[in-house]
């Protein structure tokens, strides 16, 4: 464990940030400075927050903004994905040694998985199921697959040869209410049920990362966040006062998390940081 490195700034409620409809009024609830550089960041439903930096390092701190601790792996390689879906047991991903590493609520680990023989591509994502298995795409069989933690194959999803006629360079996957979303900027946003078959293409094109809560999807194009009502496919901005150079979103029950340059902005109603 070492030193925590970002520091509260004062509460601010003042700031707000407000979408189409004007009952989307939110308050900056709190901004944490950073003091150096982070490559992306997570949350999880209990409004614990945590940040992945460039070194790889990643930090955890509590719904007040308190360091839990913090986790770093030098001989994996980089680390390209954090799952929270199950807070007491995180999923990190470490594609350049196929490797997946499971750490308890503290950041401590507890398991590890070597995925060599499943034969994964260069580009090949995992994400958390809500049956505590996982997810992941894999480049080169050509479709998704669910394994379990003992790498027992669950679900072998349809080959995707016949629903697209070149590969697929994507790069994110989320479970979210009972179907998968693939991310493929050149595409759109892949569409699949929990069998892995192919349901449909949201026309959204050119984003890095994306996230689920409730009835929409978020993501950031073109330095904007907007939002998808997936039950209309109505898509809208959201316009954050005082945030600027916004590189990242996060929506918890516990509000908006904005990850910019320098800060990550949290933004909610009054009572949501007192919960």
């Amino acid at each position: 464990m070492g030193r925590p490195w970002i520091y509260a700034l004062i509460l601010i409620t003042s700031l707000r940030v407000t979408g189409v409809k004007a009952g989307d009024s939110l308050q900056l609830l709190r901004s944490y400075a950073l003091e150096q550089p982070v490559r992306y960041f997570t949350a999880d439903h209990l409004g614990n927050f945590y940040l992945i930096t460039r070194s790889n390092e990643l930090v955890k701190y509590d719904v007040n903004g308190q360091w839990v601790g913090n986790y770093r792996q030098q001989v994996l390689g980089p680390l390209e994905n954090v799952d929270v879906f199950n807070p007491l047991q995180l999923l990190l991903f470490y594609p350049e040694l196929a490797t997946l590493v499971q750490l308890d609520n503290m950041l401590y680990p507890t398991n590890r998985f070597q995925l060599e023989a499943v034969r994964l591509g260069t580009r090949s994502l995992v994400c958390r199921s809500f049956d505590n298995n996982f997810w992941l795409y894999d480049e080169r069989a050509f479709r998704l697959r669910k394994m379990a933690l003992d790498l027992r194959q669950v679900v072998e999803g349809e080959w995707l040869q016949n629903q697209f006629k070149g590969p697929l360079k994507p790069n994110y996957l989320i479970e979210h209410n009972e179907q998968l979303y693939l991310n493929e900027p050149a595409l759109g946003i892949l569409v699949f049920d929990l069998y892995g078959k192919y349901l449909r293409t949201l026309p959204i094109k050119g984003i890095d990362r994306l996230d689920a809560h409730g009835e929409y999807l978020y993501y950031l194009r073109n330095g904007t966040v907007w939002r998808w009502k997936l039950p209309t496919g109505e898509e809208e901005p959201l316009v954050y006062a005082g945030a600027q150079a916004i590189r990242q979103i996060k929506v918890t029950s516990y509000g908006h998390y904005l990850l910019t340059r320098t800060a990550l902005l949290h933004y909610g109603h009054k009572d949501a940081g007192n919960r």
